[in-house]
């Protein structure tokens, strides 16, 4: 009887353990599907969520490179405005009397600049062919601009910064800072 008991005590225990381990298999089984089915789905919404922002990001780019194209446009169409002051025939070129003329009433509404603060022609008409084009005068601008940043920086290098070099410099750089600017992107077009 002993024996009997003993033998069925370890066979009850072996069957009722078999249950048990099935039961924890299963279960074991079902979390771990659970636990696998969640992990994919994050993993798809952090895919989902980094595509947006990819789509995003480059949404914010094509907009950044819109509004600075339109910047470089508005300065380019200021700067043409600029350049057709003086073309009274309206062929895009600037002729030396329509520039003399130009000049001569530009004096006359400033009259505290002189003759001698405004280019000559020939410093406008870089290819000598007696007229000058929107890129010759951008280019020109660019050049003036520059010359007068050089002459406030040596200015302020020898110590004796004066304040119609700065008054200069800097009433150039608003008036014609898009110049150079103007006359690559402008010579890029025409090409």
């Amino acid at each position: 009887m002993v024996i009997g008991s003993a033998v069925g005590w370890f066979v009850g225990g072996k069957v009722h353990s078999g249950r048990v381990a099935k039961k924890l298999k299963k279960k074991h089984q079902k979390e771990q599907k659970a636990l696998y089915t969640q992990y994919y789905n994050d993993v798809f919404k952090l895919q989902e969520q980094n595509a947006e922002l990819v789509y995003a990001v480059e949404q914010l780019q094509d907009t950044l490179k819109q509004v600075e194209a339109n910047a470089e446009m508005e300065a380019i169409q200021r700067d043409y405005d600029e350049f057709k002051q003086p073309d009274i025939d309206g062929d895009d070129r600037i002729s030396r009397a329509e520039f003399n003329m130009y000049v001569k009433n530009y004096l006359s509404n400033y009259p505290g600049l002189q003759e001698k603060d405004y280019p000559k022609f020939e410093d406008f008409d870089h290819d000598n062919d007696g007229y000058v084009s929107f890129q010759e005068y951008a280019q020109q601008m660019a050049l003036q601009v520059q010359q007068a940043e050089w002459d406030k920086q040596y200015a302020d290098q020898v110590g004796r910064g004066n304040k119609a070099a700065d008054a200069k410099a800097s009433a150039l750089k608003n008036l014609y800072g898009e110049g150079k600017k103007a006359a690559d992107i402008y010579g890029n077009y025409r090409r």
